[in-house]
């Protein structure tokens, strides 16, 4: 943050957090009250510092320096006494991905070890602070624009746990928790609920997956039954609840394109993601199983991948999906032929 210097004392006052207390030790000297400002400018200045660090990768939590408190004459309460961490919660580890989502491995004391235990690579940084993934010789097998790393909830055997939507009778989910052992755990914070969700199904998610503007992947939602639904909602609600069905945000659909198509699709999913009931506007509907014509209107959005496109790492007969949009040349002037399929 930045002042002026035009600002007048009461400014001062209020940005830097100066207390009455510390203006009634100023008193009328006019030295000590500008000392007071001053100290208080600096603390703030270092605390401000703290807070621009803490998404640096190196730095997970800084906890700012404690200040004497100002002794008012007044007994101090004595602080409670700090909470015991509970047991019942997940254990969690780093899983490193590559730029496509897929898993390199796990992170554990800065060693990347595969899935069969092998450690492939050490996580280091050069002299500029740039990460990468080296080998035992120190070249670099994955600079750091190639990966990233995410915390994963895993069982009492090191395998990560799969994110769970639980559903009502209906087909509507209701909330997102992890299962271990029979037992639900919080989506966010990996804790036992406390209240155990009764009579719901859970149905095993997928990761939606989008391209952030460095063109590495990030979890943009998940997807469950062939339905996404927002990674706010499915982390951010009260996991204890599970009463109301959740908003759908969008649904799945698999391509089956001719080779022409399919190139410019090269480098993606073909699991897609888009908004839901986006098919409704087709007309006739296509009964279960069977397929219609669709125009350019609706397939030309399928030609290429747009720029902000989401999708499930998936092949497009593993894609659960509702839909599944077809390119086929089956005619003598060799013009593609596009079609909705109902699945």
């Amino acid at each position: 943050m930045k002042t002026q210097r035009g600002q007048s004392m009461t400014e001062y006052l209020v940005v830097l957090g100066v207390t009455g207390a510390a203006l009634m030790l100023a008193g009328n000297d006019v030295e000590r009250l500008f000392d007071n400002v001053r100290g208080s400018y600096k603390t703030y200045s270092s605390e401000m510092n703290k807070v621009q660090l803490y998404n640096n990768e190196t730095v997970r939590i800084l906890e700012p320096s404690p200040e004497p408190p100002f002794d008012d004459g007044k007994p101090v309460p004595a602080p409670p006494e700090p909470e015991s961490p509970g047991e019942d919660r997940l254990a969690e580890q780093n899983e490193v991905y590559d730029v496509n989502g897929l898993s390199l491995g796990r992170l554990v004391n800065n060693q990347l070890i595969d899935a069969s235990g092998n450690v492939i690579a050490t996580y280091a940084f050069d002299a500029l602070g740039n990460s990468s993934l080296v080998d035992a010789d120190g070249k670099v097998l994955y600079p750091g624009s190639s990966f990233s790393i995410s915390r994963v909830y895993v069982d009492s055997n090191g395998k990560p746990l799969v994110l769970q939507a639980l559903a009502n009778a209906s087909g509507e989910v209701l909330g997102f928790a992890y299962l271990d052992s029979d037992k639900y755990y919080n989506a966010l914070t990996g804790n036992a609920l406390v209240k155990q969700p009764q009579g719901l199904t859970p149905i095993a998610t997928r990761d939606v997956l989008a391209y952030d503007d460095k063109g590495k992947t990030f979890v943009l939602s998940y997807e469950a039954a062939g339905l996404v639904y927002a990674q706010s909602d499915a982390l951010g609600m009260d996991s204890s609840t599970f009463t109301s069905p959740l908003k759908i945000t969008g649904e799945l659909v698999s391509l089956y394109l001719t080779p022409t198509t399919e190139t410019a699709w090269s480098e993606h999913s073909l699991c897609i993601v888009r908004s839901h009931h986006w098919a409704d506007g087709v007309n006739p509907q296509p009964a279960k199983g069977t397929s219609v014509p669709i125009g350019a209107n609706v397939y030309s959005q399928f030609s290429a991948p747009d720029a902000q496109i989401s999708y499930v790492q998936s092949t497009a007969d593993a894609c659960n999906a509702r839909y599944s949009v077809l390119q086929q040349v089956n005619n003598p002037d060799m013009t593609p032929q596009w079609s909705l399929r109902r699945n």
